[in-house]
């Protein structure tokens, strides 16, 4: 479909998932409605289907992870992969029972985004020994620690059946080509995950990053932060500047109730774009990109938070002495 179809067909399942009930929170709509832009049913039958999905999940989970507009993203990424729930809570548990022999790092929310990835990324088994072997092979130094991020790629390579010393081969061999260049050395290390995980050549990346990056002095909306943070990733994916400049105009195209916080709106706008495009978004990735950006609006909104009751405490405390 084109973008300004994908667009009409996003409202139409944000309103739908809005009007349902269980009601999800705005963010947690326009995300979950993002994941479910290839599904052919009626907006209404996908919106009914995700509450059901979503209040099994809390029926079951109660307070554990993944909680708040994540529950209702994940609900969503299973109905869009077919995945039943059951299946889900099982690889979680698997997850959690089988973490006991590998301590180097902590698993992320309790096992539950490995688990989803890995009900994503294989459709006979969930492949649990291999994910943590994965795991511990890929895991950073402990000071570029990143349980999420982690668990996140291992759950994916291990669901496809990859060899740990093969993808970090390949992390490392895209690490130098993004190192060579001064703009895209800052984010080298996302941008070699993501190139082993597609198996894309680095060089090739570099060069579609490079365009991205020139085009910010002819192409003025190009030039946003969040657009500049994703340059490396796009271009990893195979889009270019005609790509970008669709996506702004996707995202200035969504409603004025979507987000611009911790680059939602922007994130969206991609998921927009990209929908059903092999390659760019299939399956586990387009999973991983929702996700990802779900997680960042949220972190971003809670420290906005946080700061805004610090600031107006030490108002208050300094007004009153």
């Amino acid at each position: 479909m084109s973008d300004a179809e994908n667009l009409d067909r996003l409202e139409a399942l944000f309103e739908a998932l809005r009007a349902a009930r269980p009601r999800p929170e705005k963010l947690a709509a326009w995300l979950s409605a993002s994941t479910l832009l290839t599904r052919e049913e009626p907006a209404e039958v996908l919106a009914k289907t995700v509450g059901e999905t979503y209040a099994q999940l809390r029926a079951e989970l109660g307070w554990r992870s993944p909680t708040g507009v994540l529950r209702w993203l994940y609900a969503a990424m299973l109905i869009q992969s077919d995945v039943p729930v059951e299946r889900f809570l099982a690889a979680r548990a698997a997850v959690r029972g089988g973490a006991s022999g590998y301590k180097r790092m902590s698993l992320h929310a309790g096992g539950a985004r490995a688990a989803l990835m890995l009900c994503i990324g294989s459709k006979d088994d969930t492949p649990v020994e291999r994910f943590f072997e994965m795991r511990d092979a890929l895991a950073p130094p402990w000071w570029r620690a990143n349980a999420a991020v982690t668990d996140t790629y291992a759950a994916i390579h291990a669901a496809r059946g990859d060899d740990p010393s093969e993808v970090l081969a390949r992390r490392t061999a895209a690490e130098e080509v993004f190192h060579s260049h001064p703009r895209a050395r800052g984010h080298r290390r996302d941008g070699a995950k993501l190139c082993a995980l597609l198996g894309v050549d680095p060089r090739e990346a570099l060069a579609r990053f490079k365009a991205l990056d020139a085009a910010r002095q002819t192409h003025k909306p190009l030039r946003r932060y969040a657009f500049r943070q994703s340059y490396l990733l796009w271009a990893v994916q195979g889009l270019t500047v005609e790509d970008a400049l669709a996506i702004d105009r996707v995202r200035e195209a969504l409603p004025r109730s979507v987000s611009s916080t911790g680059g939602a709106r922007t994130a969206l706008a991609h998921l927009v774009h990209t929908a059903g495009r092999n390659g760019a978004q299939d399956g586990a990735l387009s999973a991983m990109d929702a996700v990802i950006a779900a997680q960042t609006a949220m972190m971003v909104s809670v420290i906005a938070a946080t700061s805004v009751v610090t600031t107006t405490s030490a108002s208050s405390n300094g007004s009153s002495t």
